[in-house]
């Protein structure tokens, strides 16, 4: 059995997120959501996404300084 493509949704608009994560369920995709950018970097680390769709404008820490230590990491770049 082929796995899933796993898709890391990061936003802090929850409604945005439920909604988005509910289309892409409907898709062969597995999705793990975040809602600022440390949260993203902890999932990030954990799930090892295939794909991370990143807001950038966030509480905690933006989606610009998230990017940026994602590429950073070898293991996430």
């Amino acid at each position: 059995m082929e796995s899933k493509t796993k898709i890391l949704l990061v936003d802090d608009d929850k409604d945005f997120v439920e909604a988005t994560k509910l289309v892409l369920e409907s898709k062969p995709y597995d999705v793990v959501v975040a809602y600022d950018g440390d949260e993203a970097l902890a999932k990030a680390k954990k799930e090892k996404p295939d794909l991370i769709i990143l807001d950038v404008i966030m509480p905690v820490k933006d989606g610009f300084s998230a990017a940026e230590q994602l590429k950073k990491d070898s293991e996430l770049k």
